[in-house]
């Protein structure tokens, strides 16, 4: 289902067909969607089977209060509908970038697609709109905590009303029992978040692999750890994958070894990086499973005609996912910043301490260590397993919390301070290929055109200009 960004052709949703974490990725990079006129009528469908259940079975949230007032009838009458959406609209704190909540809502068009909610389609169109149109919700970061984000979906579900800014109000969305709760019942931001973190994630990872490469030929690694070999002996997914991208990024190269075996900083980075790609891969599998999948608290069963009471939305396996993405993001920056201290350290380079010139004393690249672990620490507060976390909350209704939400935040953060530490290593493997002279390998030779340029001159100088500059090469250098 995933369109070439380059034609700018619309992201379709259709009856039965999964919507890919690219596809998000695509939407919230502004790409249109469409949605095709078998999902509406299925959806439309779905929907009158679902009223005609709850007219002879009691319905959490569409008969019902919800929460701690699941006992209460409610009636179509009294605006139930509208007053849940107001009443759960509590987001505080920062708003999110747009890129964000176009993410958001595409998660949530996805979910919606699935037969299962009941939910108006209606509702489908007007967030099909919204993202066609370009407004963006005003919500708030805060209201969370991994039980579906129903702070979140109720502030966007206001703004479809047009009681909440979002540029030029394009609907006036009209919320009955039948689709508040549905609407609510949900994790989209935090799937959606996740799904951006992992892949912002990911190109970096890309990113790494060259910066690596190239700190490896500078060095004069030995080779050998990037085996084949050495891959069968560490036993563990993905360790041949990153041997070979490295190998072939290498491709060409020839130096003698500097030493017959290597610090850590060059000798587990194919560990260190296969762990983080598996952590990767199997958050990846969950965002993809959750992304598509009708998860609302009832779900309809269409064919059986039920309604299901469950707890589906307490999203433990996403959240456990997160925490080891958080910890094997930690591993792998503490390697980099290895690599890092090893290019300032003259028994690796044969060059003066921290690649300084100029008169005896200068400091040269020493600070850049510093930032990079200040960048570490932060990785490593985010590492912190969120899904420990537990809370009891509507007078006893919900006694625990997954806390996926916390957990994504967290990789944002991680994300945020990796690509700080992969900058760091590139301003110091910038010196280390200008003051070597080093002769790259085909593959790496344009990035090292790049990479040569982000500092002219090696006197010691303001860093943050090219510090920030080498943060805005990390996304080319993922192409490679």
């Amino acid at each position: 289902m995933s369109n070439s960004a380059g034609r700018r052709a619309p992201i379709t949703f259709d009856v039965d067909v999964p919507v890919s974490l690219a596809d998000v990725v695509a939407i919230a990079d502004g790409l249109p969607v469409r949605l095709t006129a078998d999902v509406l009528r299925s959806i439309a469908d779905a929907a009158a089977m679902a009223d005609e259940i709850a007219k002879t079975t009691p319905t959490y949230g569409r008969s019902t209060g919800v929460g701690a007032n699941r006992e209460t009838s409610v009636t179509e009458l009294s605006d139930h509908g509208l007053r849940l959406v107001r009443s759960h609209a509590t987001d505080t704190g920062d708003l999110l970038p747009a890129r964000t909540v176009r993410a958001f809502v595409a998660t949530r068009l996805a979910q919606l697609a699935r037969v299962g909610s009941g939910i108006d389609p209606a509702v489908l169109s007007a967030l099909a709109d919204t993202l066609n149109s370009g407004a963006v919700a005003e919500i708030g970061t805060v209201g969370s905590i991994g039980t579906a984000d129903l702070a979140a979906l109720a502030a966007l579900g206001l703004s479809l009303a047009g009681e909440r800014s979002a540029g030029s109000p394009i609907h006036a969305l009209r919320w009955g029992v039948d689709s508040a709760l549905p609407f609510l019942s949900s994790s989209a931001l935090t799937i959606g978040r996740g799904i951006l973190a992992s892949a912002d994630m990911r190109r970096l990872d890309r990113a790494g692999r060259v910066a690596f490469a190239l700190a490896a030929v500078a060095l004069r690694a030995n080779p050998s750890f990037v085996s084949d070999t050495a891959g069968s002996a560490a036993a563990a997914p993905h360790v041949h994958d990153v041997g070979a991208e490295v190998r072939a990024l290498l491709d060409g190269a020839s130096w003698t070894p500097a030493r017959i075996q290597d610090p850590f900083g060059l000798r587990v980075y194919p560990i260190t990086q296969a762990a983080l790609l598996t952590a990767l891969e199997r958050l990846d599998s969950q965002l993809h499973r959750v992304l598509n999948a009708a998860q609302e608290n009832p779900v309809f069963d269409i064919q059986a005609r039920t309604a299901t009471h469950h707890g589906a939305f307490f999203q433990a396996q996403l959240a456990l996912d997160l925490d080891a993405t958080n910890l094997a993001v930690a591993q792998s920056a503490t390697n980099v910043h290895a690599l890092l201290r090893l290019t300032n350290e003259p028994a690796f380079t044969g060059l003066a301490p921290f690649l300084a010139t100029g008169p005896a004393g200068s400091s040269g690249l020493m600070m850049l260590e510093y930032t990079a672990a200040g960048a570490l620490a932060e990785i490593r507060n985010a590492a912190s397993p969120a899904s420990l976390g537990t809370i009891v909350l509507s007078r006893g209704a919900e006694e625990d919390a997954s806390f996926a939400t916390q957990g994504v935040a967290q990789l944002e953060r991680a994300v945020a301070s990796y690509r700080v530490i992969l900058a760091c290593e590139l301003l110091a493997i910038s010196r280390l290929l200008s003051q070597l002279e080093v002769h790259l390998p085909p593959a790496l030779a344009p990035a090292g055109v790049d990479i040569r340029a982000l500092q002219p001159h090696h006197e010691d100088q303001d860093l943050r200009g090219p510090l920030r500059a080498a943060e805005d090469l990390l996304d080319s250098l993922a192409a490679l």
